[in-house]
């Protein structure tokens, strides 16, 4: 079955390197938990070979690889000067890796590190109108160097005045206002492999640690009927049966098909009327996500529970529910949200991103690392 299209909507390490000549200031300090890496950023996939390339160097600690490799893929007289900008407020943003990445493809490399609460830094962010944290780009003269031709062409940088913006997605959104308190946001199909697991995992850590808001979220599509036909012959969501219409005459689809559109519609009607909702989610995965026998078991009311899966209540609730992942950019299940700002696991897990965020919570202190994630997606 095709995936569903999605839409578009990151203590800095010094490589040894011998050949490189670099004026970099010194790094402000930053609270990185050594269990979260890098948190979800998207960037072409022969650049992510190279952040590979530089793990294993620095697990080998083969300087003079490093240097041929370097030498390989072209040097330039002239120094490219880099500017990572930092936060030091954000205890999960990871810059560590962009550096030694960035110094594989060239021998001669200058870089700055600037916070982003520094009067450099906003005017550098207002300049260029960075959205996210960590970031980085090259300063006018990047167009000389011998290897701007690969940046430019595999889209790794974006042209932004006289700088040279790399395509990275930080771990924290400069476009949202942080929550005040702990939240979590959670982006799943009900029945995708992946998003199953990270329900569960994150209804367990809200029993492990209970002061902290959880949401979750469908990823979907409503389209009306003329919507509908517009599509022609190009519709591939009917083309793979991901969809059914409703007497509202809306089309009503998921990637997983009409079964997972019922399931989406179960789990937000249990939001809307149970407090215990979650419970109800546990046990709609257990029973195989068998709807009627889950309200059953659950001691729902039956009626109420049947009359808004069947109704434009229940549909209207998906319709918003995936409307937020639409608005969002999201796509892939599971994909969390920290305090509406903080984007993504990395490595890590659920508990250790929350507890990093917000070490106060009751629970924090004794919450266990090994509380699952979904080693994929949807």
């Amino acid at each position: 079955m095709a995936k569903k299209k999605t839409k578009k909507t990151v203590a800095p390490k010094k490589s040894a390197k011998t050949e490189s000549k670099k004026t970099s200031k010194k790094p402000v300090a930053k609270k990185i938990t050594s269990e979260i890496a890098n948190i979800e950023w998207q960037i072409p996939v022969a650049f992510i070979s190279g952040v590979l390339i530089t793990l294993l160097i620095c697990w080998l600690g083969e300087v003079n690889f490093a240097n041929t490799l370097a030498s390989n893929l072209g040097e330039t007289d002239s120094a490219v000067e880099l500017v990572i900008l930092t936060d030091a407020s954000c205890p999960i943003c990871d810059d560590s890796w962009i550096e030694p990445r960035v110094e594989i493809d060239f021998s001669n490399v200058e870089v700055e590190y600037v916070d982003v609460s520094s009067a450099e830094g906003q005017a550098y962010m207002d300049t260029i109108g960075i959205t996210s944290i960590p970031a980085a780009f090259f300063k006018t003269g990047f167009e000389e160097a011998e290897n701007y031709t690969t940046y430019s062409e595999n889209g790794w940088i974006v042209p932004v005045g006289d700088y040279y913006v790399l395509s990275i997605q930080g771990e924290k959104d400069l476009t949202k206002t942080e929550s005040a308190n702990a939240k979590v946001d959670l982006f799943v199909m009900s029945q995708c492999p992946y998003g199953t697991p990270a329900q569960q995992a994150m209804i367990e850590l809200k029993e492990q640690v209970p002061d902290f808001e959880l949401n979750i979220n469908y990823i979907g599509n409503v389209f009306t009927e003329t919507e509908w036909t517009a599509m022609g012959e190009s519709n591939y969501y009917e083309s793979y049966g991901m969809c059914e219409q409703k007497n509202d005459s809306k089309y009503y689809c998921s990637l997983h098909g009409p079964e997972e559109v019922e399931d989406d519609i179960a789990q937000l009607c249990a939001m809307e009327y149970y407090d215990n909702w979650t419970s109800f989610i546990t046990a709609h995965i257990a029973n195989s996500f068998d709807i009627n026998s889950t309200i059953s078991e659950m001691g729902y009311n039956e009626t109420l529970m049947n009359n808004c899966i069947n109704s434009e209540i229940g549909w209207g609730l998906f319709e918003t529910s995936t409307g937020i992942s639409d608005s969002l950019g999201v796509g892939s299940s599971p994909t969390y949200v920290f305090d509406n700002v903080y984007t993504g696991l990395g490595g890590s897990t659920p508990s250790v991103v929350l507890c990093t965020l917000h070490s106060e919570l009751d629970g924090c202190d004794t919450v266990s690392v090994s509380v699952g994630q979904a080693t994929g997606s949807c």
